[in-house]
């Protein structure tokens, strides 16, 4: 049966998701923003929790803690259409990847790997990024050192792990 047509579900816990594009996913300011509208109304219509987020030129990564185990499928579902439909034909390559963390330690680790993604240089397509920790827009690193939890994006969840998290990504 083709993958678009399964109905995967997955058990309680938090997740690293990851899809990739078949080039260039975001090739312009205006798609990275259309991108985080998309989960800042997506999330909380699910049973998930946005724990943290990098979104790059050619791929994405979320952190997601789920209660539900159609959760992540409902929330993909409705990312990659709603995206999907507004870049006119999907730019995936692929169906998304969702893989269960160990526990708190794992999480801790992979959202510090999601945080310091744009600190390389990376060129693909019309786009050359080149940021500091705190410059790139793309990614949730921001609000973590703001604090900053709501709806949609739940940064006590990691920070309350480490004495401080801004430390322990930058060094």
């Amino acid at each position: 049966m083709p993958a678009k047509y399964r109905n995967k579900q997955f058990k309680e816990g938090v997740y690293h998701i990851f899809q990739t594009g078949k080039s260039v996913i975001f090739s312009s300011d205006i798609d990275f923003q259309r991108y985080l509208s998309n989960l800042r109304r997506f999330v909380p219509e699910t049973d998930t929790r946005l724990l943290a987020y990098c979104l790059l030129p050619n791929g994405l990564d979320l952190l997601v803690r789920q209660s539900n185990p159609r959760a992540i499928t409902t929330l993909m579902r409705k990312l990659t259409t709603a995206y999907s439909m507004y870049k006119k034909g999907t730019p995936f390559k692929g169906v998304y990847k969702a893989r269960l963390l160990a526990g708190d330690r794992e999480a801790l680790g992979t959202s510090r790997l999601l945080h310091r993604m744009p600190m390389t240089t990376t060129k693909i397509g019309p786009l050359q990024i080149r940021s500091t920790f705190t410059s790139y827009r793309y990614s949730s690193y921001q609000l973590y050192l703001e604090g900053i939890t709501n709806n949609w994006i739940d940064t006590l969840y990691i920070s309350r792990l480490v004495p401080n998290y801004q430390r322990f990504v930058e060094n």
